[in-house]
């Protein structure tokens, strides 16, 4: 019986250590990396339905991009057709945009949702919090809250505020769901993730909303999702991009 119950003491310690909640952004974050990094895939590909909706809420327009993604850090897409002249490449904090064949925008950028719902599993946790505060969010505060049912930790924020950068990350899964922003003219920006599924060690979220001030502007959904061993590296290569392909 003593034995039994020294076993159970320490079965029941090592499951509270990995129940431990993290207090500051940064705790968070490296747990996610330690959930997961071993097995979240480095490559993606998939094709992308865009709606785009007015102001009043009806559909204006819908393309077809085409991506292809490396953890961390970059992220290429073609619009219309995977062959096309046009798109636009992330690669290590610069963003390139390109228009009839042409290379027509190169600037510095840090893509949060690429940080959020695919490298910060892939880059050590200082990387993404570095990166997350450089586009607005206080990677000082976290709060607990609720999301669509489920436990959420909210960073950049210490109580609920509908005027402050933050981001949402389930509890149980810890995977970004949702993140809010002030945008120009006063507006708020939000973006979701859903309908998470399981792919290859780790989550994809094929159904992502983008609203302003409450108004549905922008749904992506993710078709043909493949998670390739490997990538040419030139499809983020600024100067093979247009050529290449996947």
């Amino acid at each position: 019986m003593f034995i039994y119950l020294i076993v159970l003491s320490f079965v029941s310690s090592s499951f509270m250590l990995t129940k431990v909640e993290p207090y500051t952004p940064i705790e968070l974050i490296g747990q996610m990396v330690e959930r997961y990094e071993q097995e979240w895939y480095t490559h993606l590909t998939f094709d992308q339905k865009t709606t785009f909706y007015t102001a009043y809420g009806q559909i204006e327009r819908i393309q077809w991009w085409y991506e292809a993604l490396e953890a961390p850090g970059s992220l290429a897409i073609h619009f219309d057709e995977k062959n096309s002249g046009n798109g636009i490449l992330f690669n290590n904090g610069v963003q390139y945009g390109y228009a009839n064949g042409q290379i027509i925008q190169e600037m510095p950028r840090v893509h949060d949702l690429l940080v959020l719902g695919f490298d910060i599993y892939k880059q050590a946790p200082l990387k993404s919090v570095e990166q997350l505060r450089s586009v607005g969010y206080d990677m000082s505060k976290m709060y607990t809250d609720k999301w669509q049912g489920k436990a959420v930790w909210v960073v950049g924020v210490d109580a609920p505020s509908d005027s402050l950068a933050q981001f949402w990350i389930e509890q149980e899964r810890l995977l970004f769901v949702r993140s809010l922003k002030p945008g120009r003219a006063g507006t708020m920006q939000e973006v979701q993730f859903n309908k998470y599924e399981p792919i290859k060690g780790g989550w994809i979220a094929p159904e992502v909303v983008f609203n302003m001030n409450g108004q549905l502007m922008l749904y992506e959904e993710y078709f043909n999702i493949q998670v390739p061993a490997t990538l040419d590296s030139a499809i983020f290569n600024p100067a093979t991009f247009l050529e290449a392909s996947w």
